[in-house]
């Protein structure tokens, strides 16, 4: 339990590490917080997961994680649609608010890891990737780098799925793993991003 603490603790340290890497360069602010806020919501799960706490407090602590994790991913989906330009349509940001909403109160009645899967599968591939996928001609460093990005994200996923039965700690430290250098990655691909190339 504590060597899966500690990777979790990894995938914290490796955002702050990025966001002073970058903390200089063209990246959005939407996306750099999205890359704490992931390091930090893994950080507090991390604790949540503890059996040091009473299973009530670890409930409570996972449930601020996963809120956290909530707002990671508000943040990418309001970095990529504001670095594209689609937030000149207004029903976007209606939209974007009332899912975000919608899912935190879906949590509160049911603290479970599901609806942070789910919301991050409509953040990430449903908007991140269609996305970069619209602007890749204009935008292929960045493209190909977040697709990738993504692409591990989903891969660390599947292993979590697959193999949590069988040793729920192993999966979780894979995964961890994977999302650090998924984080990598994606920095990577938003320090890419030319703004004058956008695709209107």
């Amino acid at each position: 339990m504590w060597f899966s603490f500690s990777t979790n603790f990894l995938i914290f340290i490796t955002a702050v590490i990025l966001y002073f890497f970058y903390d200089k360069g063209l990246v959005s602010v939407y996306y750099k917080a999205f890359v704490v806020f992931t390091g930090i919501a893994a950080l507090v799960a991390g604790f949540g997961h503890l059996p040091v706490f009473e299973p009530s407090m670890g409930l409570n602590i996972l449930y601020v994680s996963r809120v956290i994790n909530f707002i990671s991913v508000y943040c990418f989906i309001h970095g990529t649609l504001l670095s594209f330009n689609y937030l000149q349509h207004k029903n976007y940001m209606g939209i974007q608010v009332s899912v975000f909403v919608g899912f935190v109160v879906w949590l509160t009645v049911h603290n479970v890891f599901t609806p942070v899967i789910v919301y991050s599968i409509l953040g990430l591939i449903v908007v991140g990737v269609t996305s970069y996928l619209l602007n890749y001609k204009a935008q292929t460093e960045a493209a190909i780098r977040v697709l990738s990005g993504v692409s591990i994200l989903a891969v660390s996923a599947i292993v979590f799925s697959i193999f949590k039965s069988e040793d729920n700690t192993i999966a979780a430290d894979i995964g961890h793993v994977l999302v650090s250098i998924a984080l990598v990655v994606l920095m990577a691909g938003f320090n890419k991003l030319n703004k004058n190339e956008i695709a209107k």
